[in-house]
């Protein structure tokens, strides 16, 4: 009996053993992934919104990390919901490829990848209103979308990228300043944000040291030459301007808001009066009478647009101008209607001088509209063209039946090639008198 006992003893000894092992495995489980039928996006950009649909997602305690190759996580910041989870990728990341890790108290788990890419350009409608800047000048780039911390790069080729950071955000767009030693060329603007660069799409911006013309040499073939030279005083200002073939010389004196000279043709001096910067009125120096004495000058925004003669009696002047929205004069009236265009060969004009679609009707100017064409010399009529027509259309003819002009069509070509600006007119020197241009600029600081 007593053996017995002793075996029936062993077996529950046993028994007991195997049923506490089983308690202790029941109670430590393997982790269970808390989520289901997820469904990951193979691709997001950075700064772009993702959205992972799947069941589960509102368990409590969970965390979402996207994780690089070098095993670094990055928390983030996400909506939680039944339907999935939709979080922002943040703009610290780089492009790449990332594991979406799952954490619940603190356990682990890889969800799938997701490859990010670099992230959309967050400015709308980047735009660069001066096209042509001075070294040292402030630049404005138009657009929205802009952020405090944001850095600009410009490149150029041959040389090398000057990033700056400071500018100035406003609700004009972003304000930076070129630095003074900037070399003159054809940069590229990108913008940074973070570890995030864009190149900012049909933003080229030209550096130029600022120029001034010195001379302008007209040849209209069998109508003659003229040559004409600009010379200026220590502010900068326009203080002669000297025809000598046609024995012409001006001399000009400033007074605040005026400006004065004595009109060669009339013998009288010749008044203008500034307002903000710009003409508004001038003597005419063809008056004919009292009422007639002076021109108006009229502007739309920063262009102008009119020159004309109050005086009832008066035809002599009588100017209209048309800029169209890139900026380029179009259409120019002055007795004559003439009509620009411009393509993909147009070059760009030198800013703050004589617009070469004017320059070319000098002589015509000089001597029928003597106190218009000094203004344009005195760089005080607004903004310019920012371009040189490739190609204008003037009225040769009349039809005889229907009273409608005929308009002919001249190519212009124009080359900048050492502070000389050539402008080849074509037929139009021997058939209407246009004469070719060649115009010598001159740095300001020289």
């Amino acid at each position: 009996m007593k053996k017995i006992w002793l075996l029936m003893l062993m077996v529950c000894t046993v028994i007991g053993t195997f049923t506490a092992c089983s308690s202790d495995d029941d109670g430590d489980p393997t982790p269970q992934l808390p989520v289901s039928s997820v469904s990951i996006p193979a691709t997001a950009a950075v700064g772009g919104e993702v959205i992972i649909r799947g069941t589960g997602f509102t368990a409590s305690g969970i965390s979402l990390y996207l994780e690089n190759s070098s095993k670094e996580k990055t928390v983030i910041d996400a909506a939680f919901s039944n339907a999935g989870v939709t979080f922002t990728v943040p703009m610290s990341l780089v492009a790449g490829v990332y594991n979406v890790i799952l954490t619940q108290s603190g356990n682990e788990w890889t969800l799938g990848s997701i490859t990010l890419t670099d992230a959309d350009s967050p400015i709308i409608s980047p735009s660069l209103p001066e096209v042509v800047v001075n070294p040292g000048k402030k630049v404005t780039l138009g657009g929205s979308g802009y952020e405090s911390g944001d850095k600009i790069v410009l490149k150029a080729e041959s040389t090398s990228n000057i990033e700056i950071s400071e500018v100035t955000i406003s609700t004009d767009g972003l304000t930076f300043t070129l630095p003074a030693d900037c070399p003159e060329g054809d940069y590229t603007v990108s913008l940074i944000r973070g570890t995030s660069s864009w190149v900012l799409d049909n933003v080229v911006l030209t550096v130029q040291k600022a120029k001034r013309v010195k001379s302008i040499f007209m040849d209209a073939g069998g109508m003659g030459t003229l040559f004409l030279e600009l010379k200026y005083d220590a502010e900068g200002r326009l203080s002669n301007a000297a025809v000598g073939d046609m024995e012409f010389n001006w001399d000009f004196e400033y007074d605040g808001n005026t400006i004065k000279t004595v009109s060669c043709t009339a013998g009288i001096d010749l008044i203008y009066t500034l307002k903000d910067g710009k003409i508004v009125k001038a003597t005419a120096a063809d008056m004919y009478e009292e009422t007639e004495k002076f021109n108006d000058w009229s502007y739309a925004g920063d262009y102008l647009s009119s020159i004309v003669n109050p005086g009832e009696q008066y035809e002599g002047m009588d100017m209209t101008f048309v800029y169209n929205a890139d900026g380029n004069l179009e259409d120019f009236n002055f007795g004559s209607d003439v009509h620009y265009t411009y393509g993909e060969t147009s070059i760009l004009t030198v800013p703050n001088t004589i617009d070469p679609a004017i320059a070319i009707h000098l002589p015509n100017l000089i001597y029928g509209k003597e106190d218009a064409s000094l203004a344009f010399l005195l760089n005080k009529i607004g903004k310019i063209s920012k371009k040189i027509p490739d190609s204008f259309q003037v009225p040769v003819s009349q039809d005889e039946t229907t009273g409608e002009l005929i308009y002919q069509t001249y190519t212009v070509t124009a080359v900048m090639n050492n502070n000389v600006l050539s402008i080849d007119c074509g037929n139009a020197m021997a058939e209407i008198g246009i004469p070719n241009l060649s115009i010598t600029y001159e740095n300001i600081d020289d």
